[in-house]
């Protein structure tokens, strides 16, 4: 195991990496960020569209660069020295400085927003995301504004590869803490989750439903470990029980289906309940509300972008009126 460096040691690292920022490639850089956030070179490469020998030569240039050794072997896999895990601090930082020049630069465009791509799942993108679009045509009519359907696993690596500049999910293992060096998170409020249950069931026609009753019951949830799934299995266990879960499905439509039919209940947000069949009941849990929470992120650095303080001053007004 590697013992820590003592003071002067950093100081060294440190200075010799900020003689040589003007010498290192920003591309290799994210290489090696993303070394550091998916353990193998392989993953790396997968992020960034390259090749594993491509990647691999691309560190030992950056190692080059850098006048340091990055990384070494641990087995069969690499690890960052220090020099290494230094050169990952800066570059967050690094990244950071130029998405905020990327925003003077189109700030200095006069009337030009230019373009950006936002990432949700479909009951935002019905809830949020579109009439966030609508907002902001009326107050930046220049700016274009691409919507996509991402999970939150690939909505973050996208947001991370620039493929996305705007992500909009609810918090869930894996989602971004507010001190994360790559991204800024903006909250965007709360949205209520009720219970879907068929019309026949007991416990259907209440004001409100003790969500302990609901322990033996098949249940339809949505993409195992996604954010609503965590939710319901989260509720569950704070009542005591684990959900049976029977079927599953990504399209609310599909699960309201399910439940109209008797397969089982659901957990759903008020926002994808666009069209209730007949044969679904809607009631909320009592004793506790569950709700999930929404917020938006985006590389730190990116808010000064102008296209992209548009849209999330879009987005947080759209929030605050609904």
């Amino acid at each position: 195991m590697l013992t820590s460096p003592d003071h002067q040691d950093k100081a060294d690292i440190v200075a010799g990496i900020d003689k040589l920022s003007c010498m290192i490639d920003p591309a290799r850089l994210r290489l090696l960020v993303a070394l550091h956030e998916r353990g193998t070179v392989h993953a790396a490469a997968g992020a960034l569209h390259i090749s594993t020998s491509a990647a691999s030569q691309q560190l030992a240039t950056l190692a080059r660069e850098a006048g340091a050794p990055l990384t070494e072997a641990d087995g069969r896999r690499l690890r960052l020295t220090d020099a290494g895990r230094v050169l990952v601090d800066h570059a967050y930082q690094l990244f950071a400085q130029l998405e905020r020049a990327q925003g003077d630069v189109q700030a200095a465009v006069d009337g030009e927003l230019g373009e950006i791509t936002v990432g949700s799942f479909p009951s935002t993108i019905s809830s949020l995301l579109i009439p966030a679009v609508r907002a902001v045509r009326e107050r930046h009519p220049r700016l274009r504004v691409n919507i996509r359907e991402v999970t939150t696993a690939d909505g973050l690596d996208e947001l991370a590869s620039g493929d996305l500049d705007i992500l909009v999910d609810v918090d869930a293992d894996g989602a971004p803490s507010a001190d994360d060096p790559r991204y800024t998170r903006v909250p965007l409020g709360t949205e209520d989750v009720v219970l879907a249950l068929p019309t026949g069931h007991e416990l259907a026609t209440g004001q409100t439903v003790d969500l302990a009753l609901l322990d033996g019951q098949d249940w339809v949830s949505t993409i195992d470990g996604d954010a609503c799934d965590q939710l319901l299995r989260r509720a569950c266990a704070s009542v005591g029980f684990h959900p049976r879960i029977r079927h599953r499905a990504s399209d609310w439509t599909a699960i309201l289906a399910m439940v109209e039919a008797g397969m089982g209940v659901a957990f759903a947000p008020r926002t994808a309940l666009t069209s209730v069949p007949g044969g679904v009941a809607v009631v909320p849990t009592s004793g506790r509300d569950v709700r999930r929470h929404v917020y938006a992120a985006v590389r730190r650095g990116a808010a000064a972008r102008p296209a992209v303080a548009a849209y999330l001053s879009a987005l947080e007004d759209v929030a605050a009126a609904g």
